[in-house]
């Protein structure tokens, strides 16, 4: 049940961030190609920087989450037993 709301909400905030950004890249390109835009060049190529950092960090969590998945569903994680770090040494 779990598994499942977690892969529900990674496609919700996958779609509403995703479209923006699409957006925000797109119309920046454009801009970015206009005449128009030559004074704030510099700008606009900083906002469609961000904004395809950004969707690919999205991308990215979004394949982390499809990787976990596919494992869970070959058999599960298996746990790996870890000893304790001892500071004081």
């Amino acid at each position: 049940l779990m598994e499942q709301r977690k892969s529900a909400l990674v496609a919700v905030l996958s779609h509403e961030l995703r479209s923006p950004l699409h957006g925000i890249t797109g119309l920046t390109g454009a801009l970015l190609s206009s005449e128009a835009a030559r004074p704030i060049q510099k700008q606009l190529g900083l906002i469609k920087g961000c904004a395809t950092r950004l969707l690919d960090l999205v991308t990215n969590i979004v394949d982390l989450t499809q990787i976990e998945k596919n494992r869970a569903e070959e058999g599960g994680v298996k746990a790996r037993p870890c000893q304790p770090v001892d500071f004081t040494k």
